[in-house]
């Protein structure tokens, strides 16, 4: 008469550890970040426009997309720093980089929202002298492009017209 597990019951046991801990295996996501995007069509007389603006429910407005020609802000340096007797002093206040950037191709502003996916906007026309020309309040649909329901990914809504001017 044989003792020890042989061959299947080593195989078995092996296999009652094994397959309960299938189901526990994290998923990996790659994507650590993205950008949804809106596009607007300004209808009527879009050379009447010189910004098309963005705001979501919380008050967050767009701001132009830099641009390559934009300077960097000038900053001072004091040639008589010595770290052994300064005082830290506070940042000085700026800016906070804007959440919603846009750049305008002839009749069409496009929206770079980050990972930003507002359900609800406000979207003005604002001439050059900033006028708001219209305003129109949007429910926006979001539909994922890319990416997965688990890890997330860049959305899109479909093409919004501003129609007023």
């Amino acid at each position: 008469m044989k003792t020890g597990w042989g061959i299947l019951g080593t195989l078995a046991a092996a296999m009652t550890g094994v397959l309960p801990l299938a189901g526990c295996t994290p998923y990996a996501c790659t994507a650590i970040g993205w950008t949804n995007s809106l596009t607007v069509t300004v209808e009527g007389n879009p050379a009447a426009v010189s910004e098309v603006r963005l705001c979501d429910e919380k008050d967050r407005c767009s701001r132009p997309a830099p641009t390559p020609a934009d300077p960097l802000p000038l900053r001072s340096v004091d040639p008589t720093f010595d770290p052994t007797t300064a005082t830290p002093q506070p940042a000085p206040e700026s800016e906070p980089y804007p959440l919603f950037t846009v750049t305008r191709e002839g009749d069409n502003w496009s929206f770079m929202m980050g990972m930003n996916a507002p359900p609800r906007a406000t979207i003005s026309a604002l001439a050059a002298d900033g006028t708001v020309l219209v305003s129109q309040n949007v429910e926006l649909t979001w539909t994922r492009v890319g990416g997965s329901e688990q890890c997330g990914g860049p959305m899109s809504t479909p093409p919004i017209e501003l129609r007023g001017l």
